[in-house]
């Protein structure tokens, strides 16, 4: 079975701004006096990755060089939305789209306390859309069982090789097969198993939806 990064996964994702934090807001102005986005309603927008890259490197470059030269980790406190839309941008080579929603709640807040009482910022994105290669997960011999399993599960198609679906529907469909699966010896259950840790951390809890590429 072959290694897979699977941050590259995600092909557009869904990130909350907070219009009561300065930067926050300030990337949100830049951004609609900027670029051409979409307007998607209910204070969201849909710019392209190209886009927010613009728009950090025209206004934020000398910041964001600053906390990577230093190290976020004498950084920390200054690390805020734009150093993490930057990594972002890093990290997904096959991020398209990013929707950006305007968090009009004074009471919003992206700090959490951890036991003891610490406390810290933690930004988070929501994945809406991501592709999964099968054939990046699993040698050819492994492919040919797991095409066969998703065909019986009606994820694929015979002869297609790709699907759209919600991950909560193939992480249904996948289940059903591990429960009612009755060969011991067969490897089908490990490999629908390594599906199931890809989609169900990230994916089933986003609800979102995925791209499944074959090979036959």
């Amino acid at each position: 079975m072959q290694s897979y990064n699977y941050g590259h996964m995600s092909t557009s994702i869904d990130i909350t701004l907070y219009k009561y934090n300065y930067i926050d807001n300030k990337l949100w102005t830049q951004i609609h006096n900027d670029i051409d986005f979409i307007d998607s309603g209910n204070e969201s927008i849909i710019v392209s990755s190209s886009q927010m890259g613009f728009v950090l490197d025209k206004y934020y470059k000398s910041s964001i060089n600053r906390i990577n030269s230093t190290g976020i980790d004498f950084m920390h406190k200054e690390i805020n939305i734009v150093f993490f839309l930057f990594k972002k941008l890093q990290e997904m080579s096959n991020l398209q789209l990013i929707k950006l929603t305007l968090n009009k709640d004074r009471k919003y807040t992206r700090i959490i306390e951890h036991n003891g009482g610490s406390r810290m910022i933690h930004f988070s994105f929501k994945s809406i859309t991501a592709t999964i290669n099968l054939y990046d997960l699993y040698s050819d011999e492994e492919l040919i069982i797991v095409n066969k399993i998703l065909e019986e599960l009606k994820v694929l198609e015979e002869g297609i090789p790709f699907s759209r679906m919600s991950a909560d529907i193939l992480h249904t469909a996948l289940m059903f097969y591990m429960d009612t699966v009755e060969d011991s010896d067969d490897i089908g259950p490990d490999l629908i198993a390594m599906l199931l840790d890809i989609i169900e951390p990230k994916f089933l809890p986003d609800r979102s939806t995925l791209l499944i590429i074959t090979d036959y």
